[in-house]
């Protein structure tokens, strides 16, 4: 859903939009990559990324953009140039709002070559690639959309997804061991939802769940728990503002640029899996508590995360200027 959110907040503020997905492959995708292996061996990932940049070329036969946006996209400097061909007037702007892995870096030096911004959604990422960047590298932080993040909700939907303690997301080494921490320390186990689930042994899980569910769960929770990647360099996950934005209670490992942040400060934030077991039995007996810190935390989402403002931003700066100002949301 992550494109689609973007588009549609550019298209709610005018722009007219189209996108061409780099993550999704069609039945006609999947023969042809059958074909091309097995009549020459080629490797799966670069005959796709090859097929994709020519659909995306193709599109441009009829749709003549000011700006592609690619997030996390597989485009390269000789697509870029040919797009370029028949739109001179093209800029490109490329988010990585991923964990910093090897294969990030590379795509960012990639795609260094033929933007004009490089976004990325954590501050350590954006602090430690600063000086390789300069003039291109932007903080820019995950956010809310009013029209996709604030779900409804049926009867059926509150039987489903209500829990005391709920957890969404995939399974990392970090996240079975504070789940298999708090199940035994708590009344009622954790329910789980997500992929991988299955080698945490002990743990009973509910299975993947798409976005819209996923808020119906933190919206129907009475504690929603977020701990992020074992990798992640002082920054946000898409969930620490999804949670509020569904009108959730989050409980959170903490990070240093919560101090930072007027979300940040509201949130409920732990250092050590000790912590998470006080503050969820804390808060699971505190329900006034719980209600307003959520209350307020869901009205400062959508006052100070909006996609909608931040990309109204970023489509402002003038040519040449690597900063926003002080309303925004880079350095």
């Amino acid at each position: 859903m992550w494109t689609e959110i973007i588009a549609d907040t550019l298209m709610q503020s005018g722009h007219p939009v189209e996108y061409c997905f780099h993550n999704h492959k069609r039945t006609g995708d999947r023969l042809a990559l059958l074909g091309s292996r097995l009549l020459s061996n080629v490797d799966r990932r670069s005959a796709w990324a090859r097929r994709y940049r020519k659909q995306l070329y193709r599109q441009l036969d009829r749709f003549r953009p000011d700006v592609l946006f690619s997030i996390q996209g597989k485009v390269d400097a000789e697509t870029v140039n040919r797009l370029r061909e028949k739109s001179p007037q093209l800029r490109v702007i490329f988010w990585w709002g991923d964990i910093l892995t090897d294969q990030a870096l590379e795509s960012i030096k990639r795609a260094a070559g033929f933007s004009e911004r490089i976004l990325v959604s954590y501050k350590g990422s954006y602090e430690k690639l600063k000086p390789v960047y300069p003039d291109q590298l932007l903080y820019f932080p995950f956010g809310v959309s009013e029209r996709f993040h604030r779900p409804e909700l049926s009867a059926s939907d509150r039987e489903r997804f209500t829990a005391d303690v709920s957890f969404v997301g995939t399974c990392y080494p970090e996240r079975c061991k504070l789940i298999r921490y708090l199940n035994g320390r708590l009344d009622t186990p954790v329910q789980v939802w997500g992929r991988g689930w299955r080698h945490c042994r002990g743990i009973s899980r509910k299975g993947p769940l798409s976005l819209q569910d996923s808020l119906k769960v933190h919206a129907c929770s009475r504690i929603s728990l977020n701990l992020h990647h074992g990798a992640t360099d002082n920054g946000f996950n898409m969930k620490f503002y999804e949670i509020p934005a569904a009108g959730g209670f989050q409980i959170c490992d903490w990070q240093a640029a919560m101090d930072e942040t007027q979300l940040g400060m509201q949130t409920i934030s732990c250092r050590d899996l000790p912590g998470f077991a006080e503050k969820t039995r804390y808060y699971l007996a505190h329900e006034q508590a719980r209600r307003q810190i959520a209350a307020m935390a869901s009205q400062t989402v959508y006052a100070t995360t909006g996609y909608r403002e931040s990309l109204a931003r970023l489509f402002s700066l003038p040519a040449g200027s690597n900063s926003f100002d002080r309303s925004g949301l880079a350095e």
